[in-house]
């Protein structure tokens, strides 16, 4: 039996295999799901896939985490190699998934040693490549190379190259049936003078603008779609899935860390009203307290509210989040991933198709 944990990370993926079925808008959509660490979310992150949309407007986001723009995703700050093993199960099914990961497995001093944790960082990718594969509709794993980093440990970017050299020329052998397609991120940064000012650990817009021509050239190229590429439009009855993670003064289940918007009617506020979301932490440090002012003017009216619940580990504790309502009372409170319009969705319970709202680039659409 999964823990609530593993279910909260299910329920804001996407409905499984049945979400591809049918295609639900002209021309269809090309599904992707980002897996990876801090540099597939954190910071700038969201960016790579709004460059990444600008060049094939067909893409899809799939994810259990949202980002500031809004963009569902899997990545998560701080992971290894171990740590997306552990989670496998929890990544949503997809037709297609990008998978950049390793830099956080540490590296050696010497050279003996940095060739040994590069294999055997190595030989996770590979099992996590596998397991990917092994989802309902996996079609196809981009496997990016580790990007080149300028931290103030060389040994760092070092020991990532290493991992990059054994892999590179091992896809095709194994992986020969083509499911699996080599993202050379590596040698183009290489090649730019003074990479590292743009790349960092986690690359600036200027570095996310980089990797997001590499990867579309890539998936353009491997999946045959062409240059010009058309914004699909939803056929009739069409729409975006919302999870609807709110009932009572709290939320259903254990909320991981991202980007959230809370809706609500305001029925009633008396002068200095205001509501108070409080995560669970494990000390005073991680756990998140955040808190929006009811004004007299909002009685009678939608409130939309867009807000982050921090880092894990830094601000924030995955865990049930809870409201405490000051001076006011609300009704229809709906908590649902942010999404790219920065918009609430059509208010519902539980899951359901929001057929309603606009829906903008990179949401998946479903019939």
């Amino acid at each position: 039996m999964l823990k609530p944990f593993a279910i909260s990370l299910l329920a804001l993926g996407v409905s499984g295999a049945l979400a591809y079925a049918q295609a639900a808008t002209v021309p269809p959509q090309t599904p992707l799901c980002m897996v990876g660490d801090s540099i597939t979310w954190a910071q700038e992150g969201d960016w790579w896939r709004a460059y990444l949309i600008e060049q094939i407007p067909t893409l899809a986001f799939v994810g259990t985490h949202t980002g500031v723009l809004g963009y569902s995703h899997a990545g998560e700050g701080g992971d290894g190699t171990l740590a997306v093993l552990q989670r496998l199960p929890l990544i949503p099914d997809c037709p297609n998934y990008s998978l950049l990961i390793g830099t956080n497995d540490g590296s050696g001093n010497t050279e003996a040693e940095q060739q040994a944790a590069a294999q055997a960082r190595a030989d996770r990718i590979v099992k996590i490549v596998k397991g990917l594969l092994a989802k309902p509709s996996a079609k196809k794993v981009f496997l990016g190379s580790i990007l080149p980093c300028q931290t103030d440990n060389p040994l760092r970017d070092q020991t990532n190259s290493r991992v990059n050299a054994i892999l590179r020329p091992q896809i095709g052998a194994l992986f020969p049936d083509g499911r699996v397609v080599w993202v050379e991120y590596e040698y183009p940064i290489r090649a730019i003078r003074n990479w590292g000012p743009i790349i960092l650990l986690h690359p600036t817009k200027t570095g996310y603008r980089l990797i997001a021509t590499i990867l579309a050239q890539t998936i353009r190229d491997e999946l045959k779609l062409g240059d010009n590429l058309a914004a699909p439009k939803p056929l009739p009855g069409a729409g975006v899935r919302i999870e609807n993670l709110w009932q009572g003064d709290k939320t259903t289940l254990p909320v991981i860390a991202g980007w959230y918007t809370l809706s609500f009617d305001v029925k009633s506020a008396e002068a200095g009203a205001s509501i108070t979301l409080t995560g669970e932490g494990n000390s005073p440090a991680r756990t998140m307290t955040q808190s929006f002012k009811i004004g007299a003017d909002m009685v009678g009216k939608r409130i939309t509210w867009n807000l982050m619940t921090g880092y894990v580990g830094y601000e924030y504790t995955t865990g049930v989040i809870k409201m405490t309502m000051d001076k006011c009372a609300l009704d229809r409170i709906l908590f649902e991933k942010k999404r790219p319009s920065g918009v609430a969705s059509v208010y519902g319970a539980g899951s359901y198709l929001d057929t309603t709202s606009p829906i903008s680039p990179g949401e998946l659409v479903e019939k």
